[in-house]
């Protein structure tokens, strides 16, 4: 049941609801599922099937041979594929995929249903695309709460052996996990296994390449890599990535002790090897679990992105032809030096001079040996092996004293220097934790990168191949953005907590530009990444802006009476009588007054109102759609409302005004002189009246009339301010959407709980403080 409880709530089904049953009319009637006891579907037995073609081969007819061969053959080709769900470290569900579309979520009628805190009624689909494919996709199905695959949330995924999705983000606890399984058949797994015996056999012959190979000077291989880079106004990196590679001149500036401790831990035979670990390739493709590259190789996927980081015969293939190629075309010196100057090492540092800055506060160049082994020590898991690991923070020690022990067997060190250097205190920066990733504004990078990826720009950064080589110029600003996280913080910890609320989104715009001012997603991010800001949530009475504008529009006037009499299931209204007037029966939010007006205007034409500003997410001509009983965006709710602030003309949300090609301008620190090419200017949005400025005007003191004397009075500590509250039955979403014209600005802010927990002592009127202490805190 959603919508408003300003007054009385509309009883509306869920998209939830309306995702089950749809998904219910295209999955497949029934499904094979298993107890979490019973044996892994269908899994073939490969010994019996080579058993069966070598009797079919020595069948004593003609005929008979035929037939066996073709049912032999029919199984080593067979694979059988199944999903298991695991929650809390158990499997409790086996379900057979046998083509078609398969639901997964807590509504009883899901294929694979996964009762469990944060899944959705539907939450996730499974399907195989086209008869005949080999492998499904997953698809989110609109969750609250999102689907996740290596702690990325992600909308689609073509499913491989062995992935595992999360239902709802990794950082909110232990969440529910899919688990696809779809082993090779027999012939399958003779096919891999050759393939690996031919990349053996054939090392020889390829080697022979390396005589002729060239990169003419290392000119095919970009000279910048690394993750998008996200700035704000005043030019300070602000993304997960802060900060971008710093490197020293030469490689002799690097302490000798510091490069003996990469080769002892990294590649012992980097200095006369042709550019590949042989041994530790052949050993992670047995073993079929990463790693095993030697230095070259790894300089290889720092600098060439194509060559990615999946665990695949495919990726060994190209990591081995660009590792020839820096061999031929670089020195054994300059390829340990592009190491050195680009390896990550935890907490956006970029190469060991970053790194240094970052943990000891001194060069690079300066560091001792226990110093250099730690830092070394870092590089197979930089998150994991960080002295900012709570849960772990022996750690950062034991991996350094493991890199020691490794210099001391190659030689590099004595018994007693052995000895010292594992006595030696870390002595860690304590400021280098509080500047990690988090520090920064990353539900806003993320935002960022959603919109580099949107079809304005349509960058692909997901693949290989194009990911990272840019440097952004955001809208943000720092000084709004330090007091919106502030002010929102210390109100979840505050009136919020006592209201039953854990959770809040915010947004800032120019209402003019449309540029993005300030921006939070939730409250910690370390411990949910989930952006909120892009929740589908109730907007409640804020949805009813559309059916105050279809009204005004098709002839009401603000002093217009309207019934209060009871209407459907909705009460009437809260102050009694026989009418009131349009002007005081939005102020107060009155349901019957919406519905009547709703009615006389048409509920289409409301439909078509919330679609001309910018709603993009499912509506139906319905009570309960009038009262905001249907799912939202609070960025969408947010760029409607500043139509009207805006005198009726568009407003082109956005949070992106320029973007640096780094392959082309070279680096950060030369995006002042890079050339016209490497730099993209966005083409502004075009202006459009999208409603008639006299109507905007209207709504414009409607608005005002909220915070003077109606639901939204705890905003009017900001003289000029105009907005709407918005509160969901028992409190489950309460939001304020409000816009000041001596400052320009507009902002809408939401709260409520992840797993929507009624919070029955909060509403509207509560967000609007926030709002009130919020903006009066930007002009101060």
């Amino acid at each position: 049941m959603g919508g408003t409880t300003e007054q009385a709530s509309a009883g509306a089904s869920t998209p939830a609801s309306t995702a089950s049953s749809t998904a219910a009319s295209t999955a497949p009637a029934t499904s094979a599922e298993a107890s979490p006891a019973s044996q892994s579907p269908g899994a073939p037995a490969g010994p019996a099937g080579w058993a069966g073609l070598w009797r079919a081969l020595r069948a004593p007819s003609a005929g008979g041979r035929r037939r066996d061969l073709a049912a032999a053959l029919g199984g080593l080709r067979h694979h059988d594929a199944w999903l298991e769900l695991w929650i809390g470290g158990q499997c409790r569900r086996r379900l057979a995929l046998e083509g078609g579309r398969y639901r997964i979520g807590r509504d009883p009628l899901c294929e694979l249903q996964a009762d469990a805190t944060g899944v959705s009624r539907v939450h996730a689909i499974v399907e195989q695309e086209r008869p005949g494919d080999r492998d499904y996709m997953g698809e989110d199905f609109g969750s609250a709460n999102g689907l996740f695959h290596r702690d990325r949330r992600i909308r689609t995924i073509r499913l491989r052996d062995g992935d595992r999705l999360q239902l709802g983000s990794p950082l909110k606890g232990e969440a529910p996990t899919l688990v696809y399984r779809h082993p090779r058949s027999p012939l399958g797994q003779w096919v891999h296994w050759g393939a690996i015996g031919a990349l053996v056999g054939s090392g020889v012959a390829l080697g022979g390449l390396l005589l002729a190979t060239t990169v003419a000077g290392g000119s095919s291989i970009r000279s910048v890599s690394g993750p998008v880079k996200v700035f704000s106004t005043d030019g300070r990196q602000i993304d997960a990535a802060e900060g971008s590679s710093t490197a020293l001149p030469t490689l002799a500036d690097y302490p000798l002790h510091l490069r003996q401790a990469l080769i002892a831990s990294e590649d012992s035979r980097f200095g006369w090897n042709s550019g590949i670990d042989l041994f530790g390739t052949l050993r992670s493709l047995v073993q079929g679990t990463g790693g095993g590259s030697g230095l070259t190789q790894q300089v290889a996927r720092m600098v060439y992105p194509a060559v990615g980081t999946d665990v695949s015969v495919a990726r060994k293939l190209r990591e081995l032809w660009v590792a020839w190629q820096l061999e031929a075309g670089f020195s054994k010196n300059r390829i340990l030096k592009m190491y050195l100057d680009r390896a990550y090492l935890g907490l956006g540092a970029e190469g060991f001079e970053q790194a240094a800055q970052l943990y000891f506060r001194k060069s690079a160049s300066a560091l001792d040996v226990a110093e250099s082994a730690f830092l070394v020590g870092l590089l197979p898991s930089p998150n994991s092996y960080s002295p900012c690991n709570r849960e772990n923070p022996t750690w950062g020690r034991e991996r350094r004293d493991l890199v020691l022990g490794r210099m001391h067997a190659e030689g590099y060190l004595s018994d007693q220097a052995l000895i010292d250097a594992r006595r030696r205190p870390l002595n860690i920066d304590p400021s280098a934790c509080r500047a990690s990733t988090y520090s920064s504004y990353p539900f806003f990078s993320d935002y960022v990168i959603g919109e580099l990826e949107g079809r304005r720009f349509a960058l692909d950064l997901s693949s290989p191949e194009a990911r990272g080589n840019y440097a952004v110029i955001s809208s943000i600003d720092p000084r709004l953005q330090a007091i919106a996280q502030k002010q929102l913080k210390a109100f979840l910890e505050g009136p919020g907590a006592r209201a039953g609320l854990t959770q809040g989104a915010l947004i800032s715009i120019d209402y003019a530009t449309g540029v993005i001012l300030a921006y939070v997603g939730g409250g910690d991010y370390s411990r949910s990444s989930f952006d909120r800001v892009q929740a589908l949530r109730q907007p409640g009475s804020t949805f009813k802006l559309f059916a105050f504008l279809a009204a005004l529009e098709a002839g009401a006037k603000p002093g217009d009476a309207v019934s209060c009499a009871p209407l459907s299931y909705v009460a009437g209204c809260r102050s009694g009588g026989g009418s009131t007037s349009v002007a005081a029966g939005f102020a107060s939010s009155e349901n019957v007054v919406a519905l009547r007006l709703a009615q006389q205007a048409g509920l289409n034409k409301v439909v078509a109102k919330a679609r001309q500003l910018g709603i993009s997410t499912p509506m139906e001509e319905s009570f309960s759609m009038v009262l905001g009983g249907k799912e939202t965006f609070l960025y969408e709710l947010a760029r409607a409302y500043a139509v009207v602030a805006n005198g009726g003309r568009s407003v082109p949300l956005h949070g992106v005004t320029r973007i640096y090609d780094l392959g082309i301008c070279g680096s950060v620190r030369s995006l002042a002189s890079c050339p016209a090419a490497g730099v993209t200017t966005p083409i502004g949005e075009k202006p459009q009246q999208l409603i008639d400025p006299a109507l905007a005007a209207e709504m414009d003191a409607l608005l005002r009339g909220v915070v003077s004397g109606g639901t939204g009075r705890a905003a009017g500590v900001v003289a000029d301010a105009r907005g709407k509250t918005g509160t969901t039955d028992n409190g489950v979403d309460v939001l304020f959407v409000g816009y000041s014209p001596s400052s320009r600005i507009l902002t809408g802010i939401w709260m409520g709980n992840d797993d929507n927990r009624p919070a029955e002592a909060a509403s509207g009127a509560l967000v609007a403080e926030l709002w009130g202490r919020y903006m009066r805190a930007l002009a101060g």
